[in-house]
């Protein structure tokens, strides 16, 4: 006969405060995140609001274009941009959120998710001040969560 296995416990109080808080460097990185995607998610507000001059000057641009075929492109382009805008803020809020709790996978999957989103700032030629400063928020943020006391933070309970 097999002895049953005794459920988990949940931490006492004093046990769950034992978890020191976050070090400056993850909190203020939790905010560049936010800040990242929020820049994002303008810079695609201002590029859907303003597809119909971006479609007329890319006609005058290069004149053997179609003006119907650049504003379908314009459209659609602006459309896939805003809503990947939205999705990318949404994930830096979810995993940066994760991040400042102590999560490390969660910073790890912040490193991936600001490649994507580096590139996607740049996958449709849509370099503007606002895809460059998210770029750089995002590239100044992966810093932060990868520096010295950020590591100490994240450090395995094993890890010396």
């Amino acid at each position: 006969m097999t002895v049953p296995e005794e459920p988990p416990v949940m931490p006492t109080a004093d046990e769950a405060d034992a978890r020191t808080d976050a070090p400056r460097v993850v909190r203020a990185a939790f905010w560049i995140w936010v800040l990242a995607g929020v820049l994002g998610v303008v810079g695609a507000v201002l590029f859907f609001a303003l597809r119909e001059e971006w479609a007329r000057r890319q006609v005058e641009l290069y004149p053997q274009l179609r003006s119907v075929d650049v504003e379908q492109t314009a459209t659609g382009l602006s459309w896939w941009l805003l809503v990947g805008s939205i999705m990318f803020f949404g994930f830096f809020l979810l995993l940066a959120h994760q991040a400042r709790r102590g999560v490390r996978k969660a910073r790890t999957l912040l490193l991936v998710l600001g490649v994507f989103a580096t590139l996607f700032e740049y996958a449709a030629g849509r370099v503007t001040v606002y895809g460059l400063a998210s770029a750089l928020s995002t590239i100044v943020a992966v810093g932060m969560l990868y520096s010295g006391s950020a590591r100490r933070f994240y450090r395995h309970d094993g890890e010396r």
